[in-house]
C-alpha cells in the first residue's frame, strides 16, 4: 500500500507545482489522498496561459485555483492492471458524469516532471476531484441503529446515487458499496466515491478470470461477486450490499462478520452460506423492512429485487407507511 512520504509530496508538487498540500485525508488501497489548493502565483513562468480560442479549454493549472478546497489521490508506481483499474475509473466519471459522485476536475498519468522533462522516479497517476463538505457514513453509523425511516431515507438517497450507473447503456456496477464510500452532506444528500472496482456488465474486466475472488469488500460483497461469477455480477450486486448497508445500520451489527478478526476466507464462507436472523426479530424492524432487506440479501440474484425501478419503488414504499 502507498503512503504518505516526503518524496511522494515532493513528486506530485514537481507534476502540479502550483499545488499547495494542506493534510492527508486517507491511505486506501492503492492510493494516497491529500485535501490541497492550488494557487495560481506559484505557476511557473514557462505553463503558457490559454490561448483564447477555444472556450471550453481548461489549460494546466492557470485558474485552478479558483476550485479552492480539492481532494488529490495520487498512485505511484501503479502495476498495469491497477492503473487500468484507475483510469477505468476516471473514463466513467467523465463519461457518465453522475450528480452524486465528486465532480473530476483534472487527471493524468506522469512519467515525467511536466514543467522540466525530468524523468520520474516511479510514475503517478494524479486525480484531482471537488472536496466535497461531508461526513464518511463509517463516522455515524450508530447514529442510524433502529432508525427505519432514516436508513430507508439513505439506501434511496444511495439507489439514485447509482442509477445513472445502473442504466447506462454500458450497464455499471459499482461493487463497492460500505459505510466508508459513502459521504453524508449537512443537508442529509448521499455522496457516493470510489469507483476503482467497478464494472461494465458482460465487458471482460481487468480483473482475472476463473478460480479465487474477484475484488470485492469483505462482508458486503455479493456472493457471486466473491465468486467471481462476472457474468452474474449485475446492479443486483449492488442490491445485495445496499441490503447488507441496511442491516448494519439498523442492528448495529454487521450481518455476516459475527467477531472481531474474521479473516476474509471465513467472511466468505459465512456470505455465501449463514442465513442472518431476520431484522423483525434481531432490531425489532417492521415486516416490510424486514422482508426488503432480507430480499436484497438473498443468495442468488435472481431472488433479490427485479429491476432498479422497482428496488426505488420498494423503498420508496417503506416510507410511505
Amino acid at each position: 500500500m502507498p503512503r504518505d512520504s516526503l518524496q511522494l509530496r515532493d513528486d506530485l508538487v514537481a507534476c502540479l507545482p502550483s499545488l499547495v498540500i494542506d493534510r492527508p485525508l486517507a491511505e486506501s488501497g492503492q492510493r494516497v489522498v491529500y485535501l490541497a489548493h492550488f494557487v495560481d502565483a506559484s505557476i511557473p513562468a514557462d505553463v503558457p496561459p490559454p490561448n483564447g480560442d477555444d472556450p471550453d479549454e481548461i489549460p494546466f493549472l492557470h485558474g485552478w485555483e479558483a476550485w479552492g478546497a480539492i481532494v488529490v489521490k495520487v498512485v505511484s508506481g501503479a502495476d498495469n492492471t491497477t492503473l487500468a483499474r484507475l483510469q477505468a475509473e476516471t473514463a466513467i466519471l467523465e463519461d457518465v458524469r453522475p450528480a452524486s459522485f465528486p465532480k473530476l476536475l483534472f487527471c493524468n498519468l506522469f512519467t515525467e516532471n511536466p514543467v522540466t522533462d525530468d524523468r520520474l522516479a516511479e510514475r503517478l497517476y494524479v486525480s484531482v476531484e471537488e472536496f466535497v463538505d461531508s461526513t464518511p457514513l463509517c463516522d455515524i453509523a450508530d447514529k442510524y441503529k433502529g432508525n427505519e425511516k432514516g436508513i430507508a431515507t439513505l439506501a434511496l438517497g444511495i439507489s439514485n446515487a447509482l442509477m445513472p450507473l445502473w442504466v447506462h447503456h454500458r450497464k455499471f456496477v459499482h461493487r463497492d458499496i460500505k459505510p466508508a464510500n459513502l459521504l453524508i452532506r449537512p443537508s442529509g444528500d448521499v455522496v457516493v466515491i470510489d469507483l476503482g472496482i467497478v464494472r461494465e456488465t458482460g465487458a471482460p474486466g481487468v480483473t482475472h478470470d476463473g478460480p479465487g475472488p474477484g475484488p470485492f469488500a469483505p462482508g458486503y460483497g455479493a456472493p457471486e461477486q466473491m465468486a467471481n461469477e462476472k457474468e452474474a455480477v449485475t446492479f443486483k450486486t449492488d442490491f445485495f450490499s445496499i441490503g447488507v448497508l441496511m442491516y448494519r445500520l439498523m442492528a448495529g451489527v454487521e450481518p455476516f462478520i459475527s467477531k472481531p478478526g474474521m479473516q476474509i476466507h471465513e467472511v466468505m464462507i459465512a456470505v455465501a452460506s449463514y442465513e442472518p436472523p431476520p431484522l423483525a426479530q434481531v432490531a425489532g424492524a417492521s415486516p416490510p423492512f424486514s422482508d426488503f432487506v432480507a430480499k436484497a440479501m438473498m443468495k442468488v440474484p435472481w431472488q433479490r429485487q427485479r429491476t432498479p425501478a422497482l428496488f426505488i419503488e420498494e423503498l420508496q414504499a417503506l416510507l410511505a407507511n
